[in-house]
C-alpha cells in the first residue's frame, strides 16, 4: 500500500486482526504547527528500529487480542492494536504503515486462514490506521486530539466508528470469500470486530499520545496522596462491579455505570493523561472480571458480554477524556488569566509612578510660573503696558489651566485605587455646598442664578460624588458666560432602585451627534478654545458614576443650552430590595 496524502497531522489509527506498535514522540511540524504524518519520524531510533519494533509490539498484542476471539478466531471483542496502530501513526506518520502491515499479517497467518485471507485482513487492519490517521489530522488538531473536548468526539466518531469499518469489512469479507467463516455469521463476526476495534482505538489511543507526549508526573505531595487514593477507588469499584458479583453482561444489574463518578473524578482533579490510564486499568479489570465471571456461559454469551463491556468502556473513554480536556482548557485559561492580570497589576503600578512622578515633577515648574508671574505683576505692573499685562495674565491662565489639568489627571488615577466604603449621602446638601465652594471662589457670583431644587438621597461615596457636582457646575458655570442671563438649575426625580439627577444650563450647548462622546477623556464640548479646560471634567463625571454602577447622558439642542444627567442608586445594594 502507498501513503495516502494528508495536508495536517496525522494520528495512527487501529485495525482489526493481527497488529501491534509501541509510539514514541517524534515528527515534523508543519507551518500550522501540527504534526505532519507524511514526514520522516525524528525518533532517536532508527527508522527501520522502529518498524521492526512496532511490527513486534502490533504481534504481541494481537496474539493476546486473539486469544479472546469467540465468533471466529481472527475476530475479537477486546482489540488493544487498533489503538497500538493508530497512536503510532500519528506519532510517528505514514511512513510506518509497513510496520502495521507485517504484524497484522504475521498475527493472522499464524492463527487461522491462508496467505491471501491475511493479505487481506492485513490490509484492512493498515487501511483503517490510515483513514484514522487521516480523519484525524484532517478534522481536528491533529497532533493531540484530547486536548480540547469537541476534538475528543471527533476522534471518537472518526478514529473509533468511521475508519474501523474499513478493517472490519475487510477483513470479514476475506475471510468469507476464502471459505473460512460463512455467510450467513458475516453479520455477528463483523459486528464483534468493529466493536472490538472501536473499544481498543478509544481506550488505548489516548493513552499512547498523551503519555508519549508527556510522561513526567509533576504532582505535589497531597496530589500524590489523592493519586493513590483514586487508585485504590479504582480498583475496589472495579472488582466490585466486574469481579463476579454483579457482571456487566447480566441485564438486571446494569451497576457497570457505578465506574463513572471515579472516571469523573480522575478527569476532573487531575488531567487527561491520568484519565486515559484511569480508563485502560479499569478495562483490564472489566475484561478480567468478565471472563471470570462468564467462564461457565455459552461461548456466545461470553462474547456478547465482552462485545458489551467494550460498548461501555469506549463511552467511558470518551466521556472521561472529554471532561478532563474541558478542566484542562479551562485551567489553561484560568493561569493565562492570572498571568495577564499580574502583568496588568504592575504595569498599572508602574504607570501610577509614572504619572505621579511626572504630576510631583511638573507641578513645581507650572507652580513657579504662577509665582512669578505674580510677583512680576505685583512688583513691575506699573512698568508695563497694556498689552504686556495682557500677555501676563495670559502667562496666569495658562499655567493655572496646566495646574488644573494636573489635578485632574491625579484624580483618574485616584478613582481607579479608590475601595472606601459608600454610604447614604445628602444630594441637596452637597449640592448646594458645592455650589457655595464655587461662587464664592469665582469672580461670577452676582452673575450666575444657581438654583438647587429638593434632590432624593443616594448612597454612594460623599467625596465622589462632590467631584461629580463640581466639574458638572464648573462645566455650566463656563459655558454660559456671554449668556445676558446665566442660568443653572439642579433638580432630582426618587426611583424604585435608583434616582435620577439633573444639571441644566442655557450655556452654549454642544453638538447633539456628539452624543456620549463627550464623556470621553479630552473631548471639548465646542470646537473651538473660547472656554478654558483640561477636556477630563465630563470624562472624571462619567467614571466616578460607572463606580456606583449608575448612568451618565447629555442632552443639548447645540445652541440654548446643555443638560447633564446621572442616576444612583436609592439604597445600599443598587437595584435589589433592602437587605
Amino acid at each position: 500500500m502507498t501513503e495516502i496524502a494528508a495536508p495536517r497531522v496525522a494520528r495512527a489509527s487501529g485495525s482489526r486482526g493481527p497488529r501491534g506498535a509501541a509510539p514514541e514522540p517524534a515528527g515534523s511540524l508543519d507551518i500550522s504547527g501540527r504534526l505532519d504524518p507524511r514526514a520522516p519520524q525524528t525518533s532517536a531510533l532508527p527508522h527501520a528500529a522502529v518498524l521492526v519494533l512496532l511490527a513486534g509490539v502490533y504481534y504481541l498484542a494481537g496474539k493476546l487480542g486473539l486469544r479472546l476471539a469467540i465468533v471466529h478466531p481472527s475476530a475479537s471483542a477486546v482489540w488493544a492494536p487498533t489503538g497500538i496502530a493508530l497512536a503510532a501513526l500519528l506519532t510517528f506518520g505514514y511512513r510506518v504503515w509497513p510496520a502495521i502491515l507485517a504484524g497484522a499479517f504475521l498475527v493472522n497467518v499464524t492463527t487461522a486462514g491462508s496467505i491471501a485471507t491475511s493479505l487481506g485482513i492485513a490490509a484492512g487492519n493498515t487501511l483503517e490506521g490510515l483513514i484514522g490517521a487521516y480523519l484525524v489530522s484532517r478534522f481536528t488538531t491533529g497532533r493531540n486530539p484530547f486536548v480540547r473536548a469537541q476534538d475528543t468526539f471527533r476522534f471518537a466518531i472518526l478514529a473509533g466508528m468511521v475508519s474501523t469499518a474499513a478493517s472490519a469489512t475487510l477483513g470479514v469479507t476475506s475471510l468469507s470469500l476464502g471459505g473460512y467463516a460463512r455467510w450467513a455469521n458475516y453479520g455477528p463476526i463483523w459486528l464483534t470486530w468493529w466493536l472490538g476495534d472501536m473499544g481498543g482505538a478509544l481506550v488505548v489511543t489516548p493513552l499512547l499520545i498523551l503519555w508519549a507526549r508527556d510522561p513526567r508526573l509533576r504532582w505535589t505531595r497531597a496530589q500524590m496522596v489523592e493519586g493513590f487514593a483514586l487508585l485504590i477507588a479504582l480498583l475496589v469499584v472495579g472488582q466490585t462491579v466486574f469481579g463476579g458479583l454483579f457482571p456487566v453482561g447480566a441485564p438486571e444489574h446494569p451497576l457497570a455505570f457505578l465506574c463513572m463518578p471515579v472516571l469523573v473524578w480522575a478527569a476532573f482533579r487531575f488531567d487527561p493523561r491520568i484519565a486515559s490510564a484511569a480508563t485502560v486499568l479499569l478495562s483490564a479489570l472489566a475484561v478480567r472480571g468478565t471472563l471470570g465471571v462468564t467462564g461457565s456461559f455459552e461461548r456466545w454469551e461470553l462474547n456478547t458480554s465482552l462485545v458489551t463491556l467494550q460498548v461501555f468502556m469506549g463511552v467511558a473513554a470518551v466521556t472521561s477524556l472529554a471532561l478532563a480536556a474541558e478542566v484542562s482548557e479551562r485551567r489553561r485559561v484560568e493561569q493565562a488569566v492570572r498571568a495577564n492580570s499580574e502583568k496588568m497589576r504592575e504595569a498599572m503600578t508602574e504607570l501610577e509612578a509614572f504619572g505621579h512622578s511626572i504630576s510631583h515633577d511638573l507641578r513645581s515648574p507650572v507652580g513657579a510660573v504662577l509665582n512669578y508671574s505674580a510677583v512680576i505683576e505685583e512688583d513691575f505692573g506699573a512698568r508695563l503696558d497694556a498689552e504686556g499685562i495682557r500677555l501676563l495674565r495670559r502667562i496666569r491662565s495658562s499655567a493655572e489651566a496646566a495646574e488644573g489639568l494636573l489635578d485632574q489627571l491625579v484624580q483618574i488615577g485616584w478613582l481607579g485605587r479608590d475601595e472606601a466604603e459608600h454610604g447614604p449621602t445628602d444630594m441637596a446638601e452637597l449640592a448646594r455646598a458645592v455650589r457655595d465652594e464655587i461662587l464664592t471662589a469665582g469672580e461670577e457670583a452676582g452673575e450666575v442664578h444657581f438654583e438647587v431644587l429638593d434632590l432624593p438621597p443616594s448612597w454612594g461615596r460623599a467625596e465622589l460624588l462632590r467631584c461629580v457636582f463640581r466639574n458638572l457646575f464648573t462645566n455650566a458655570v463656563k459655558h454660559t458666560r456671554g449668556r445676558a442671563e446665566r442660568r443653572i438649575m439642579v433638580g432630582g426625580v426618587a426611583g424604585e432602585t435608583e434616582n435620577t439627577y439633573c444639571v441644566s444650563d442655557n450655556g452654549t450647548g454642544f453638538d447633539p451627534l456628539l452624543g456620549d462622546a463627550v464623556f470621553k477623556p479630552f473631548r471639548r464640548l465646542t470646537g473651538t478654545r473660547r472656554h478654558e479646560g483640561s477636556g477630563l471634567g465630563l470624562a472624571i463625571v462619567a467614571k466616578i458614576i460607572g463606580r456606583h454602577r449608575g448612568r451618565v447622558w447629555a442632552e443639548s439642542d447645540g445652541s440654548t443650552g446643555a443638560s447633564f444627567c446621572f442616576t444612583l442608586p436609592s439604597r445600599k445594594n443598587g437595584y435589589g430590595p433592602d437587605p
